[in-house]
């Protein structure tokens, strides 16, 4: 039996990949579990590294090795012939192309609709609204079910409260505020800097406070120069492992003088013992969210031609002299058109957690920050709400075992 999963970005695979992973090696021990990263503007480029050491996976394939075998003549050698495709990330088109290259079902997580909706045999989905907008982009009623949020399920800390508070030298009397700079080197390039500096005016103003970084795994932190961009007006940050070889411990010193230890590949430790978050958007609102976090969301509009597009938009940038100006108009716009950028305020439809947004300052963060500071009964109240816009966890045992009892009708989870 085999369970072949595709993935692109980080968001994807910390937040869809994981938990599917974990539940099907827990239900299905003696099954294979295959990943594909399929070709993706977002991705990083240390997908298939991070995957590789995901415990559960068997066997990745990088986006180079996915092109290899969607095009190969015997796409299915290799591969057994009981099993399932599993669509978790990326362009639907790749998991349906696997589908048929390899002789399996093919199933899908969504959040949106798409035009391959009937090329699934069943697609789960977060909540109503995304089943209302796969319904309107053409899939059957009877094959769209609602299982919950995985990214809810991805939720889960590897040290108790204390036990994070001891390895960062962190007193529990005292406000702890944590800083998530993105997964991406240019958002650490742009966002560290930025975000950094916004905790250095709070810090000013408030020296009880305490600061904590959570790094990705995906880049890593010695290949970032922290010099702040001059569109962003933020600190210098110099970034040093606190390990060798370096692993996990780090800290991040300032301009002036604000040293904040920091956790890489561990962002569940360091939201547990934050009373508030300053991040960008992205899939971590999502799980700040369902642990109930209160959080400040900046999207910088400073830099807007360097922002990702979806297909062929993110290339339109290196068009000569006029590529990243038309790049800029076109994000812009997007922008205008976006009424939130937070996960969990898309999910309430309406606006939970604040979202900084547009050509900023990190004065302008830091103003918002300081007035949920000040504010312990509106960042319980907004912890309240953040986790009742998430929802409950299932997700991942529903979709497991809907792909066991495909591929076994006598089974069951």
């Amino acid at each position: 039996m085999e369970f072949v999963l595709t993935a692109n970005s980080p968001g994807e695979v910390s937040t869809w990949l994981a938990p599917v992973v974990r539940v099907l090696r827990e239900e299905a021990p003696a099954a294979r579990i295959s990943v594909f990263l399929v070709p993706c503007a977002f991705a990083t480029g240390a997908e298939a590294a991070v995957v590789a050491g995901m415990p559960g996976v068997d066997r990745v394939f990088s986006p180079a090795q996915y092109w290899r075998h969607a095009l190969a003549l015997r796409a299915a050698r290799g591969f057994a012939r009981r099993g399932a495709v599993l669509f978790l990330g990326g362009d639907p088109v790749h998991a349906v192309w696997l589908g048929r290259r390899l002789g399996l079902p093919v199933f899908a997580y969504l959040e949106r609709g798409t035009r391959f909706g009937r090329s699934f045999q069943r697609i789960f989905v977060p909540d109503g609204r995304a089943r209302e907008r796969v319904l309107r982009r053409g899939a059957e009623a009877e094959r769209v079910e609602v299982v919950g949020d995985l990214m809810v399920d991805a939720v889960r800390p590897r040290r108790d409260a204390d036990g994070v508070r001891a390895l960062l030298g962190l007193d529990a009397r005292r406000p702890v505020v944590a800083v998530f700079p993105g997964s991406r080197r240019y958002e650490l390039r742009q966002a560290l800097p930025f975000l950094l500096r916004a905790a250095e005016i709070l810090w000013e103003d408030q020296r009880d406070l305490q600061f904590v970084l959570g790094l990705a795994p995906f880049v890593s932190p010695g290949a970032v120069d922290g010099q702040p961009v001059s569109a962003l007006d933020g600190t210098p940050v110099s970034l040093e492992p606190l390990e060798e070889p370096p692993g996990q411990r780090w800290r991040a010193v300032t301009g002036r003088g604000l040293v904040v230890p920091a956790l890489r590949g561990a962002p569940y430790d360091v939201m547990q013992v934050a009373d508030l978050a300053l991040t960008i958007p992205g899939s971590n609102t999502a799980e700040m969210a369902a642990m109930g976090v209160p959080m400040v969301v900046a999207l910088p509009l400073n830099l807007a031609e360097t922002i990702p597009l979806p297909g062929l938009a993110h290339y339109l940038e290196r068009v000569p002299v006029v590529g990243r100006r038309w790049k800029r108009a076109l994000v812009l716009r997007r922008h205008q058109r976006t009424p939130f950028v937070a996960l969990p305020n898309r999910k309430a439809g309406q606006l939970i957690v604040p979202e900084v947004r547009g050509i900023l300052r990190p004065e302008d963060v830091a103003l918002e920050a300081a007035r949920l500071l000040r504010d312990a009964q509106a960042r319980e109240s907004m912890g309240a709400a953040l986790r009742a816009a998430m929802g409950p966890p299932g997700a991942a045992h529903r979709i497991a075992a809907q792909l066991l009892h495909a591929v076994s009708p006598g089974e069951s989870l």
